[in-house]
């Protein structure tokens, strides 16, 4: 008993180590399995199937022989009205050679046999009475001695349909199934060859396929967050693994590309915020070193709050920024007209405007403007749009125009404020970036980027064209809901 239970825990041992092992989830193992598995039931099948036919056609062959001589054996019975024994010379002729012949009269007597057969009288009752009953031909395999012996029975009758006698014709299977025993080891052979030439070629296969990947993966190990600059080195691949060599370097110049951007981004925010809050902390730290007057401390706590409103505005439009580029779910999107909510920032926007003596008009050409967007987001794309072009405009005008072409939608602002210069024009979608024109002017350099990122949300697009001191204009494309 106590044998039994530590084999029993040796063999779970065992197991549990086949299944933590780490080899046997590799793809080079499930390779191999599948592969050796699949080839060898094919193989198998394969000649099983081969060996069924050839058996199928020596027996078919062989039955059919049979049943030609005992038909002839038959003929010979059934034309003479003397005695059966005058003819059993008849058996020895050189088409009935290695033959068995036995024939029986209608009373299930042997009247006839040939001399290299002898069957014995019970098995001669049994073979009568069942000829008796079906009445037909039938083939049966019969030891007799130490020879297997396929055998056919065919009733004989007379002109009246009465039963003449019983004609039994068989020969010896033996060759047969000596030619079967060596096609069946032969296979055996052939098969043992075949499943060692699969393995083989199995496992080359497996190491083709699965060593540049192992190339490949030692290399990615190596790209870290400190490292990003380095790439997985072409070489000899077949297409496949070409086509994922290159598409992993593409992947990892889109990461380093969001990195470094990412890594500007924070250094930016950091430097928009760092100046605001040297400002108030040298104001502060300042009137607490000395009293000052009640209007001194006034204007210091005006100054520290204008500064702290500054960092709130980046704060803000950082977290705007940062919710629509990762596709915050509290921005749902609904079927829109667009014409409704451009009419409600027109009324805003126009009041604006008017402060600085600029005049602005809102066109549209056609209706139904209706597009899949979110209204609070995309009214802050367009107001942050216009605003810019009333920031950077002293005079003439704002126009908003809105239209239809091509099954998009169509929004334009165009101005004449102080343009854009050509060598900005690349850069005016970066975030915190200013040209250096316009830095007196008060903002954080985050209004387009938001603007572009909301737009392209929505599978829309933004153009410019502009010239230093003529103006601009900015033109959103949208896809119209279908």
């Amino acid at each position: 008993m106590d044998i039994k239970i530590k084999l029993s825990k040796q063999f779970e041992g065992w197991v549990t180590k086949l299944k933590d092992n780490n080899l046997f989830s590799t793809l080079k193992f499930k390779f191999l399995f599948w592969n050796i598995l699949l080839s060898v039931i094919s193989i198998i099948i394969i000649l099983f199937v081969f060996f069924e036919t050839a058996e199928y056609v020596l027996y078919s062959q062989f039955n059919s022989n049979l049943a030609y001589t005992a038909n002839e054996v038959s003929s010979i019975v059934s034309h003479t009205s003397t005695p059966y024994s005058s003819k059993i010379s008849q058996f020895h002729d050189k088409n009935f050679i290695g033959y068995f012949i036995v024939v029986l009269n209608s009373n299930g007597q042997v009247i006839a046999e040939s001399n290299n057969i002898k069957l014995s009288s019970s098995f001669i009752t049994q073979l009568f009475s069942a000829v008796q009953k079906k009445n037909t031909s039938s083939v049966f395999n019969q030891k007799i001695g130490n020879q297997n012996l396929s055998l056919i029975s065919l009733p004989v009758f007379n002109n009246f349909n009465d039963l003449k006698g019983i004609v039994v014709v068989g020969n010896s299977i033996g060759m047969i199934q000596s030619t079967l025993h060596t096609l069946f080891f032969v296979m055996l052979i052939t098969a043992l060859i075949f499943i060692l030439i699969v393995v083989i070629f199995t496992f080359y296969f497996s190491d083709k396929i699965t060593d540049p990947l192992s190339q490949m993966t030692s290399q990615i190990i190596s790209i870290t967050g400190f490292n990003l600059k380095g790439r997985l080195e072409p070489g000899n691949y077949e297409r496949e693994f070409s086509i994922l060599l290159e598409e992993f370097n593409k992947l990892f110049d889109r990461l380093e590309s969001t990195y470094l951007r990412e890594k500007n981004f924070i250094n930016d925010v950091a430097h928009e915020i760092k100046t605001p809050l040297a400002i108030i902390n040298g104001e502060t730290d300042l009137s607490l070193k000395k009293d000052q007057d009640k209007e001194t401390y006034k204007k210091i706590l005006k100054a520290n709050l204008y500064q702290s409103k500054k960092i709130e505005k980046v704060l803000n439009d950082v977290l705007s920024l940062a919710r629509i580029e990762y596709n915050n779910i509290s921005y749902k999107t609904e079927k829109l007209d667009i014409l409704n909510v451009l009419q409600n920032i027109s009324q805003d926007i126009k009041i604006i405007a008017d402060t600085k003596n600029l005049e602005f008009k809102f066109k549209h050409k056609g209706k139904d403007f209706y597009a899949m967007i979110n209204k609070e987001n995309f009214s802050k794309a367009i107001f942050n749009i216009l605003i810019n072009s009333i920031k950077y405009t002293n005079e003439g005008y704002v126009h908003l125009y809105m239209y239809k072409k091509n099954k998009n939608i169509y929004i334009e602002v165009s101005d004449t404020g102080i343009g854009i210069k050509t060598e900005d024009m690349d850069r005016i979608f970066n975030r915190f970036y200013r040209a250096g024109s316009v830095k007196k002017i008060e903002g954080t350099g985050l209004g387009l980027s938001i603007s572009k990122s909301i737009i392209e949300n929505y599978g829309g697009s933004i153009l410019v064209e502009s010239e230093d001191m003529k103006g601009s204009k900015f033109t959103i494309i949208l896809p119209k809901y279908r």
